[in-house]
């Protein structure tokens, strides 16, 4: 699928299936999209090699809104939420996450079958209306520290 909203200078090359229905639920929306574009530094030891990062899945650069997405028992989320937090308060940056049960909202309301693992086009089946996401942004306005630039697609160096 070639997608129309993508931002990114190279094509995304997703790591799960979960990460390519959002990327066609954004792109079926109109809304702009990037993939991995930052990878922001959470920790590093006393010579400054990185220990830890998190790069976020999607960017709406229009909405100035990460989201990550994981399928992960909500059990097993524990850390990438802890990473979240950190990203929060170091960098003043809020990630929306959408974990199994938002997918599962997401795929009934705009048409998906249920546990979908093939994701459609939007459009082509459900109730034909194109879905309408909220993207308010709700960034803290106070950080002024600028995320790494992961030059294009990276991953955490921790999960």
């Amino acid at each position: 699928m070639e997608f129309s909203h993508f931002r990114g200078k190279r094509p995304p090359r997703f790591v799960n299936t979960a990460e390519r229905e959002l990327a066609e639920l954004l792109d079926g929306a109109g809304l702009p999209w990037e993939y991995e574009p930052h990878t922001f530094p959470l920790a590093h030891d006393e010579d400054g090699r990185l220990l830890e990062a998190v790069t976020p899945d999607f960017y709406l650069p229009d909405a100035g809104l990460y989201i990550e997405c994981t399928e992960m028992r909500p059990q097993l989320a524990h850390r990438k939420r802890r990473k979240l937090r950190k990203l929060r308060a170091l960098y003043g940056e809020v990630v929306t996450l959408v974990g199994r049960r938002e997918f599962q909202q997401l795929r009934e309301k705009y048409g998906q079958a249920s546990g979908s693992r093939n994701a459609h086009a939007l459009g082509s089946s459900g109730n034909g209306a194109g879905p309408i996401l909220d993207t308010t942004n709700s960034r803290s306005s106070s950080s002024t520290s600028e995320p790494a630039d992961g030059g294009g697609p990276s991953r955490s160096t921790s999960a």
